[in-house]
């Protein structure tokens, strides 16, 4: 049965979150985006997701010359994370991605990450 916008984000994950911690090597993160086929690695913090590094960040640490066996996930991730629940619908998901800007999104369940959607997850719910 195909996904509608009205189902919940959980419904979308694959598997369990990829997730790095902020002193991990760039050659590491970019080791895990590529073995893992994803675009994006959640950087751990204390209380939950502490940013995010994405393939374009990757890119963007080699054409700015950054050493990647010596810099770190810190270096170059994303602060401003945005997550999404759950349990809200695929539709809160677009809007939250559209709002902020982004293309991949942290889904967390009682505070805890349990996955990472991309854009690419939430157009084929629309496409289908």
């Amino acid at each position: 049965m195909a996904l509608t916008p009205d189902d919940p984000v959980e419904r979308l994950l694959t598997g369990p979150p990829v997730a790095v911690h902020a002193e991990d090597t760039l050659l590491n993160v970019a080791e895990m985006i590529i073995e893992d086929s994803i675009g994006a690695v959640v950087v751990r913090g204390a209380n939950g997701p502490a940013g995010i590094v994405s393939e374009r960040d990757i890119i963007g640490a080699v054409v700015d010359g950054l050493d990647l066996e010596a810099d770190r996930a810190s270096d170059i991730m994303s602060m401003d994370v945005v997550t999404i629940d759950a349990r809200e619908p695929i539709a809160a998901a677009a809007s939250a991605m559209i709002s902020g800007a982004v293309r991949h999104l942290p889904v967390v369940a009682d505070g805890v990450l349990v996955g990472v959607i991309s854009i690419r997850d939430v157009l084929a719910v629309y496409a289908a």
